[in-house]
C-alpha cells in the first residue's frame, strides 16, 4: 500500500510538471520489437542496447531518487546476448540506407560479443571504435571516478557523411578527437527517469559528426528517446522504438523540458566530476 501511494504522488508530480507536446512527436516513439522494423532508409542509426547483466537502474548507490525511475525494462540475459545483438545488426542492415552509418554503444563486459558480431555479419562494415569517457554514475566517496563506453562506428559501403566540427567543447576547446570523447553526464531532478540514458551533449556532438539537417535517425531500443529529442533539436527527422510504454512517459518530459525550457535545477553537487 504505502508503495503505490509513493508511486501515485510521485506520477501527480510528474503529471504537474509535464509541458504539452505536439502529438506528432510523442507518435515517433513506436511501441514495437526491433525485429519488426523495415526498409525505414535510415541515414544514420544509433542505439544504445541492454547491458546483459542485472541491472535495473535502481541501486541505491545511483545519483537518483529510485522513486523517479520507471518499470519495464528489460535486460537481456547473458546467455541470448550474442542472439539478441545479431538481431540487433539485422535490423541495422535492414533499416539502413546504402550510405548510411551506425553507432552502437557497448559497456560492461560484452563488449567483444558485439564487436564479434559485427565483424560475422555480412554487409556490414567495422569502421573503429569511439570512446566516451564520463563520469561514474554509482556514488564514489573517497575519490571522483570515471567510466568508459565504447561506441562501434559501422558502415554499409565505402561512402558516408561526415562533418569535421560540431558546436559542443569537443570541438570548442582544442582539436577535434574523435578518438575519445569526454562528456559528462547531464543528472536532472524531480522528473521521470530511464534506468539508462545518454546525455543531450554527447549525442549533439555525434549527430553533428555523423549527419546532417534533415537526415533521417532511427534508435530501434531508445529506451528514453533521448535520441528524438536531440534529432529534432538539431532539425533531423527521426523514428525510434522501444517495448517498454513507460519509456515514453520519460521521453514526453524531456521533450518538455528542452521544448519548452521548463529548466529543473540541477543538483550541482551531482554535476561535480
Amino acid at each position: 500500500m504505502e508503495e503505490n501511494k509513493v508511486k501515485y504522488t510521485q506520477m501527480n508530480i510528474w503529471k504537474k510538471r509535464k509541458q504539452k507536446v505536439s502529438q506528432d512527436l510523442l507518435d515517433k516513439f513506436v511501441i514495437r520489437d526491433m525485429n519488426a522494423w523495415e526498409n525505414l532508409n535510415a541515414d544514420l542509426i544509433i542505439t544504445d542496447p541492454p547491458f546483459g547483466i542485472e541491472f535495473n537502474g535502481k541501486n541505491g548507490n545511483y545519483h537518483r531518487n529510485v522513486d523517479n525511475v520507471v518499470d519495464g525494462y528489460v535486460e537481456w540475459k547473458i546467455s541470448e546476448y550474442g542472439e539478441k545483438i545479431g538481431q540487433l545488426l539485422k535490423c541495422v542492415k535492414k533499416n539502413l540506407k546504402e550510405k548510411g552509418q551506425s553507432l552502437i554503444f557497448s559497456g560492461w563486459n560484452n563488449s567483444n560479443i558485439i564487436h564479434n558480431k559485427i565483424i560475422q555479419t555480412k554487409g556490414l562494415i567495422l569502421r573503429g571504435k569511439l570512446y566516451w569517457v564520463y563520469n561514474f554514475a554509482p556514488s564514489c566517496k573517497r575519490r571522483p571516478a570515471h567510466n568508459v563506453y565504447e561506441i562501434y562506428w559501422i558502415t554499409k559501403g565505402d561512402n558516408w557523411y561526415y562533418n569535421n566540427r560540431c558546436s559542443t567543447q569537443h570541438c570548442l576547446n582544442g582539436e577535434p578527437n574523435l578518438a575519445t570523447l569526454i562528456f559528462k553526464r547531464d543528472y536532472k531532478i524531480n522528473m521521470p527517469k530511464y534506468p539508462t540514458r545518454l546525455p543531450f551533449k554527447l549525442l549533439q556532438c555525434l549527430l553533428e559528426h555523423f549527419s546532417k539537417e534533415g537526415d533521417l535517425v532511427f534508435d530501434p531500443l531508445c529506451g528514453s528517446g533521448m535520441i528524438g529529442v536531440v534529432s529534432h533539436i538539431l532539425k533531423r527527422d527521426f523514428i525510434m522504438g522501444d517495448l517498454n510504454e513507460k519509456g515514453k512517459i520519460v521521453f514526453e518530459h524531456l521533450l518538455g523540458y528542452y521544448l519548452n525550457k521548463n529548466r529543473l535545477t540541477q543538483s550541482q553537487n551531482l554535476m561535480k566530476w
